[in-house]
């Protein structure tokens, strides 16, 4: 049986025979790495993953043998069936991505790790992948996007947070895009639902806290204040006494206890159209 270290002792020698110019003996000896490799039992694999494998495939890749280095990892990765085997996922993904190799197997891969609904793994998992292929993060984070709705808000701060490790789009910076959907959303909620008020606007109050750029920056407070204002214009009697108190409880932590006068004129508003038998909402 052929063991992690026996591989790693292999791969050197192979890597040593091409570089000193023995062609033939380095093919070779990486033809029999790629069967020891293939015969590998489940639990050893994991512990290939490192030099032992990443000298066969960049060796391959330099043989201009990259069919054999993709049906290699491919092999490999047909042993991923499930969240336990993320990180036997995460680390062909590197090969993959280190090696300029086509990335088509891992964004077919990709969902079957990811649970419906999604666990902290799976956030996990899609932020260590945004580096390697953003193009099948961002295909599955849509997925998640397309979920989310009034009362179905949970999951956007990690939503988000997956989306600011992705790279530069078209439409600007990933925290940029990043703001624009929380916008979107920001336009979902209604006072009818006050908690998707709170996680609104205590994510975009994370954003200004994290390594954005100074132009997105800006815009939260204006972000904030907008979406504040919304939904104060939309209090009404017939909304709850929770509904009524969660803007008050978030303009204090978003604006330090410096609300913007606007807010508190359209609060002071939506008060007076309360009737006379609202008491208990006006003491809220």
């Amino acid at each position: 049986r052929n063991l992690p270290a026996n591989k790693h002792a292999a791969a050197l020698n192979a890597t040593a025979l091409h570089k000193i110019g023995r062609k033939k003996e380095a093919a070779s000896a990486v033809t029999e790495l790629i069967g020891a490799f293939q015969r590998s039992e489940d639990q050893h694999v994991q512990d290939e993953l490192g030099a032992p494998l990443e000298l066969v495939v960049s060796l391959l890749v330099e043989m201009h043998r990259t069919k054999e280095a993709l049906r290699l990892l491919s092999q490999l990765l047909s042993r991923v069936s499930g969240p336990r085997h993320q990180p036997l996922f995460f680390g062909l993904a590197r090969l993959y991505a280190k090696n300029g190799l086509n990335k088509d197997a891992l964004v077919l891969k990709l969902p079957q790790l990811c649970t419906r609904p999604p666990v902290q793994q799976t956030w996990d998992l899609l932020k260590s992948m945004a580096e390697y292929s953003p193009a099948a993060v961002e295909k599955l984070l849509q997925s998640y996007i397309d979920e989310a709705g009034p009362g179905q808000f949970t999951h956007v701060p990690q939503i988000t947070e997956v989306m600011c490790k992705l790279p530069f789009g078209a439409d600007g910076s990933a925290s940029n895009r990043a703001l624009k959907l929380l916008q979107r959303f920001g336009a979902q909620v209604t006072p009818d639902r006050p908690e998707d008020l709170k996680i609104i606007v205590e994510d975009l109050r994370a954003f200004m806290s994290s390594n954005i750029s100074p132009a997105v920056r800006e815009r939260l407070p204006r972000a904030i204040e907008s979406l504040l204002l919304s939904y104060c214009e939309a209090l009404t009697a017939q909304h709850t006494a929770d509904a009524w108190e969660m803007p008050g409880d978030l303009m204090k932590r978003a604006f330090n206890g410096q609300t913007p006068a606007v807010l508190l004129e359209q609060l002071q508003r939506s008060c007076l159209r309360l009737p006379l038998t609202s008491e208990k909402t006006l003491w809220v």
